[in-house]
């Protein structure tokens, strides 16, 4: 049985990039997204907001980094790892071959008919596999191919389980499998092939 070792999940560099204080901006601005996508303000109050979300933007410009020293997508103790554009998704369990985790599909994600976006799903499953080909002591990796299967329609605002599970090794070749899953039944799957890149290449 594979279990949540927090330590390989969190890497090698985790310590110097966690910042509560910008997971928490991180998951307010999810909040602002899921809002602005399912409302339909008057004009006044989209232009009140506008000029709000301007103000915020022209603040944190003062703070723009290069991106090794960027925190968003490196907070591996919170949902999504504070990056923005990833669905909520929390791990619950991981080793090196194998990730399992819950996911929401919020509103923010919605393609239409309360189904979430084909795109939004084949980025949950790029972004997971790519954490098992990208495991800590390893070469960093890269997607070469990635096929997504939908089965059946994966729903908004209900809480899905994902898994991904590396099937085979060639060289600095992974081939990594993924299925998103409602209780028993499977909504979607996914292959890919991923790269371990050479050292002059990483």
């Amino acid at each position: 049985m594979t279990t949540f070792d927090l330590n390989l999940w969190l890497g090698r560099e985790a310590s110097a990039h966690e910042d509560p204080a910008f997971g928490r901006l991180a998951e307010a601005l999810q909040c602002l997204q899921n809002r602005v996508a399912g409302s339909r303000p008057p004009a006044e109050a989209c232009i009140a907001a506008a000029h709000e979300l301007e103000r915020l933007t022209a603040d944190l410009a003062a703070y723009v980094v290069p991106e090794a020293a960027q925190v968003a997508g490196r907070q591996f103790t919170r949902p999504a790892r504070g990056q923005t554009l990833l669905p909520p998704i929390q791990v619950d369990t991981y080793d090196e071959k194998y990730v399992e985790a819950r996911v929401t599909f919020t509103r923010f994600y919605l393609g239409s008919n309360g189904a979430a976006h084909g795109g939004a799903i084949a980025l949950l499953f790029d972004d997971l596999l790519g954490q098992l080909a990208n495991i800590p002591g390893q070469p960093r990796a890269r997607t070469a191919y990635l096929r997504t299967d939908f089965r059946s329609i994966v729903p908004i605002d209900r809480e899905l389980v994902v898994m991904a599970r590396t099937n085979r090794v060639e060289g600095r070749k992974l081939f990594i499998d993924g299925e998103i899953l409602d209780g028993g039944r499977v909504l979607s799957e996914a292959s890919g092939l991923f790269v371990r890149l050479q050292e002059h290449h990483a």
